[in-house]
This record gives C-alpha cells, structure tokens and sequence, in this order.
C-alpha cells in the first residue's frame, strides 16, 4: 500500500491454524507481538482501513494474552508510534510500565507503541485500535498522558465516537479519510491536554506558577487557597480569577486531582501494597481522611483503591 491508497480489508482467522492465522496478522496491520492462547478453540475477526500511517482497525477475538516486549520493538525498528484504543464489548486488563487499567466499554487507551506492554482478557472482546502516528501528537504531553484518558472529558467520548464512526463508513476516497483521520488526530492532541484552555498573558503566568506550587506541596495536608495565594504574595481571590481565566480548576480542585493521580500511580504500579498500605496513602497524600481519600478515589475511578488493587494485580 503507497501513501495515495486506501486500504480496506476484512479478516477471519484461519480454521485450520487459527492461531498463526491471527499472528500473522497482527504482525503485517500493527507489528511484532507475543501471544498466549489459551486451551479453547481461538477465533479471531478485524476489519481495517488506511491510507499511509492513518489506519484504523476493529477486532474480536477469543481469550488471549499479548506481550509487546523489548526485542519485538527492534524487530519494528522501535516503531516510535502510539495507540489509541476504545473497547466496544468485554473487559481486559492492560499494563504499561508501571501503569496498570482494566478497560470496557466506556473508556478509552492511549498507549505507547514503543515501551513494553502486556494484555490480557478471559472472555472475548471487541475493540478499536487507531495508530497515532508519533509526528502528529504532542510528545511532551504524550509522555505523560496516562493509559486512561478521562472519559469524564465530553472531547474524549467525542473522540471514542469519531473515530468508530469512520470505520463505519465503508466508501471513504482515500483523500477523504485522510482528512478524517487527521480531524481525530487533532482530537486525540486535545483529549491528552489536561489543561486544553490556557491563554497567554500575566494570568497564565500566575495560574501556571500556582499549579507547580500545588504540585510540589501537594502532600502537605495544610495546604490551601490561601497558603498558595501567600507564597506568591497575591490575594486568594487573584489566584482564583487567574486560574480560572486560563481554563485551570480551583486550586483545591487541582490538588485533589493531583492526590488522586499519585495515589493511582501507586496502587496500579506496585503488587506488594498490603490493604494497611493503601489505607496509609490517605496520610502519606495529604488527603483530610482515609473517607475523603476513598471517595475522592472512587468518583473518579469507579473503584475504591483496595478494589482497584485487587483487579489489576489478581490474574
């Protein structure tokens, strides 16, 4: 296939080697990846279009484990790209560095092609994976964007149904998809912006000074407004106006946001945690309570840390 062309294709796994069938596969549409069956019949199906490095692919399959390890990323060159990955039907576990989700429908992956990777599912699922190319994202924010964009975000749903809805579409010229794909990708730029709104000027400034503030005593459970405001020599109600002018949260908003974050990154990226252990996260947080910490957790992940831990680490 050549940059001008469009790529439309269907596949069944093969009944008499279904396995190598979908290994096969998945090496030729995304790269080189280690799988795992499991003692069942495995099946598989995907439908794909592309043009160039715009490519889109819906899949199904049966149980199965997948390995992205460090040879498999020379195998591609170390293929700099990423994924965007939105679940339609089913429940899988997925795991990046020391990063760990379970996706179904509803939620929508950002990983990297690049780093190491491991997923798993036990029933069968359906999904999309749309490649991002790496020249078309911004790097910095990619490097920190977290395996689950917020589907809380309506530019995020937005984008999960963009992006289905152009492989609905079967009659695409190939210049049209591009244009489409390009659409989605300026989305994606969008979704994996925290702050997407930041103007420049004086305010930016201050709200920006405020957040690494907020970032650095984030664990101090006496922080507040007013303590921020007072370390930059302002008014609290300056720092609000300021954040609020540029698109930023309150600054209380902010800060539990961040306590959230770096409590998510411990529970999803260390096995060891005993229960004891993620309780005292509150304390070692700086969150008001063991209550706030578990609430403020749950509203934003569904789960209470304790639940969380035991998904992602118990096979």
């Amino acid at each position: 296939m050549t940059g001008a062309e469009l790529m439309s294709q269907a596949f069944e796994s093969d009944t008499e080697d279904p396995n190598g069938s979908w290994e096969e596969y998945l090496r030729e549409m995304q790269g080189s990846v280690g799988l795992g069956f499991r003692n069942e019949v495995f099946k598989s199906s995907a439908f794909a279009q592309g043009v160039g490095p715009f490519q889109i692919v819906e899949f199904t399959t049966t149980a199965v484990d997948y390995r992205r390890s460090r040879l498999d990323i020379k195998r591609d060159d170390d293929d700099p790209s990423y994924r965007l990955l939105i679940p339609l039907r089913g429940t899988f576990r997925f795991e990046q560095g020391e990063h760990r989700e379970v996706f179904a429908p509803g939620k929508v992956g950002f990983f990297r092609w690049h780093h190491g990777l491991f997923m798993t599912h036990d029933s069968p699922i359906t999904a999309l994976i749309m490649t991002v190319p790496a020249d078309q994202v911004n790097s910095v924010w990619a490097a920190k964007t977290p395996l689950a964009l917020d589907e809380k975000r309506p530019l995020v749903r937005h984008l999960a149904t963009q992006v289905r809805s152009i492989l609905e579409i079967k009659d695409w010229t190939a210049g049209d998809f591009t244009v489409a794909c390009s659409g989605a990708l300026g989305n994606i730029n969008g979704a994996i912006n925290p702050y997407p709104d930041i103007k420049p000027g004086k305010r930016a400034k201050v709200a920006e000074k405020a957040r690494l503030l907020i970032e650095q005593h984030a664990n101090d459970r006496d922080l507040t407004t007013e303590a921020v405001a007072a370390m930059m020599g302002i008014h609290a109600r300056t720092l609000y106006r300021a954040m609020e002018d540029i698109g930023y949260p309150p600054p209380m908003e902010m800060l539990n946001a961040i306590r959230i974050e770096r409590a998510h990154r411990r529970i999803s990226s260390d096995r060891g945690l005993t229960s004891e252990e993620i309780k005292g996260l509150a304390d070692e947080l700086g969150f008001a309570s063991s209550r706030s910490f578990r609430e403020s957790y749950k509203e934003r992940y569904g789960r209470t840390p304790a639940e969380t831990h035991e998904v992602l680490f118990i096979r």
